[in-house]
């Protein structure tokens, strides 16, 4: 009988330590952007990440995007992007052209208090012709040290269908040191549309922030129901001290897809770690087409390792989603833009438009344009009507606003066929092909106001005084 309970208190005195390895922080020695104290890595070759079930791999050679069945949707922590790093043309050169590999790249760490390096590099992936737009989240956190978000994405293959914000925390929590970034993007062709979250912890936090993740995609939906398919993605800081990665978290469980795998090398160093990560809703994993994994700049590009690390002491990870599949994207249900306690999203005054509404004319990439127009409103009804005189026009990503821009409505996918009319009323509702339901509030100044309409592309395609 000793022996038994000999036996049983060992077993209990190891999981006791399993579990607080798999709970507790180790102390860090450095934030993610100090990691250039690391031994450099002399020599490098392309790594072969582990094989999961969805077999991701590395993409060492892929070039500038310009449209397919396919996106290719990731996220690059940029290492301290300011205006230092900005004045390196050798650099930026790199950048853009990483960039351009991608339909939509969510970006990290961008440290600049001038505003003015990411509008620069937006141009410059630009001058080539491409047309890519970006949106970018406040300045964030706890320590005079701060940091937004960014996403860029090609106007060519996708197209922003919400309004971005920054998760609003709970009153009285505050798991984040950087709260993450949300927005919603759709494929230009097919029927493609997912929530992104982007995210970069605090490494001394990392389990964590990592394992409130979950709530924040639990929120994200809840002010989509549009559109359940959500990829989070960032700089988790999900390896080595950080974050055990054989340990059950929320965001382990079966509801999510981890597709960068864990022998995957996201460091640019001679470290060997996965910090940067990709995970899937279990209903976007029809898009998903088993490709993953990390971009290497430096072979793609031919730099040196010096060269390589001027970069970033990250690289891009990535994955390739087909734009038509069996998600569970429903355009029969109420579009709702989320009302963030933190405020919007940072519009800079830029050549490159930031925010809905865009202010420059790309060319549009939904045809008819000119035979869709609002052919009524009524101020005190709360309504506006569409009207289609020419051939079937899909309205995705299309919007509306009111006079003063206070408010705008996203256009989920539906087609207007010719010939047709769709009403879109102020008050809650379930929406059908010819009516379509905002969020309740009153939008329209009784004593007069205008409706504008806008296509995909930001280009103002209808507006009608009421």
């Amino acid at each position: 009988m000793k022996h038994i309970i000999s036996i049983i208190l060992a077993v209990m005195v190891l999981s006791m330590i399993f579990i607080a390895g798999c709970t507790s922080t180790e102390q860090s020695i450095s934030e993610p952007e100090t990691i250039t104290t690391l031994p450099t890595q002399t020599t490098f070759q392309t790594q072969t990440p582990v094989q999961t079930s969805f077999k991701p791999t590395v993409d060492p050679t892929h070039t500038t995007n310009t449209g397919s069945d396919e996106l290719r949707i990731g996220a690059f922590n940029v290492q301290v992007f300011g205006v230092s790093k900005a004045s390196k043309p050798e650099v930026m050169s790199v950048l853009a052209d990483t960039i351009r590999t991608f339909d939509i790249v969510s970006i990290e760490e961008i440290r600049d208090s001038s505003q003015t390096a990411l509008p620069d590099l937006v141009n410059l992936v630009n001058s080539d012709g491409s047309q890519y737009e970006y949106v970018v989240g406040e300045r964030l956190g706890r320590t005079s040290s701060k940091e937004q978000y960014a996403y860029i994405y090609n106007t060519k293959t996708a197209v922003l269908t919400s309004t971005p914000y920054t998760y609003p925390e709970p009153a009285g929590t505050d798991p984040f040191h950087r709260e993450p970034y949300i927005a919603s993007f759709g494929a230009i062709n097919g029927d493609f549309d997912a929530t992104m979250i982007t995210v970069h912890t605090d490494p001394d936090e990392a389990t964590e922030e990592i394992n409130s993740l979950d709530a924040v995609v639990d929120y994200a939906v809840s002010h989509t129901p549009y559109d359940q398919d959500v990829i989070v993605m960032g700089d988790f800081n999900a390896d080595g001290s950080y974050f055990k990665e054989d340990c059950s978290s929320s965001m382990t469980s079966s509801e999510y897809e981890w597709i960068i795998g864990n022998d995957v090398d996201t460091t640019t160093k001679s470290t060997d770690y996965t910090y940067d990560r990709i995970v899937l809703t279990k209903s976007v994993t029809p898009y998903f087409t088993g490709d993953a994994g990390v971009f290497r700049y430096d072979t793609q590009y031919g730099l040196t390792q010096d060269e390589t690390e001027d970069v970033s002491d990250h690289y891009p990870v990535y994955a390739i989603f087909f734009t038509g599949g069996t998600g569970t994207y429903n355009s029969a249900v109420t579009t709702t833009i989320p009302t963030p306690v933190h405020t919007d999203s940072t519009t800079i005054s830029t050549t490159i438009p930031t925010t809905i509404p865009t202010t420059s004319n790309p060319t549009p990439v939904t045809s008819g344009t000119s035979d869709v127009y609002i052919s009524g409103i009524s101020l005190e009804d709360e309504w506006v009507k569409i009207t289609n005189k020419g051939s079937s026009v899909n309205l995705k990503g299309w919007y509306i606003q009111d006079d003063d821009a206070k408010h705008t409505y996203t256009f989920p996918s539906i087609t207007l066929v010719s010939e047709s009319t769709v009403t879109l009323h102020s008050e809650k509702g379930t929406d059908t092909s010819t009516e379509l339901y905002w969020d309740g509030k009153n939008v329209w100044n009784n004593d007069g106001d205008t409706a504008y309409l806008y296509d995909s592309s930001g280009k103002l395609v209808s507006q009608k005084k009421g």
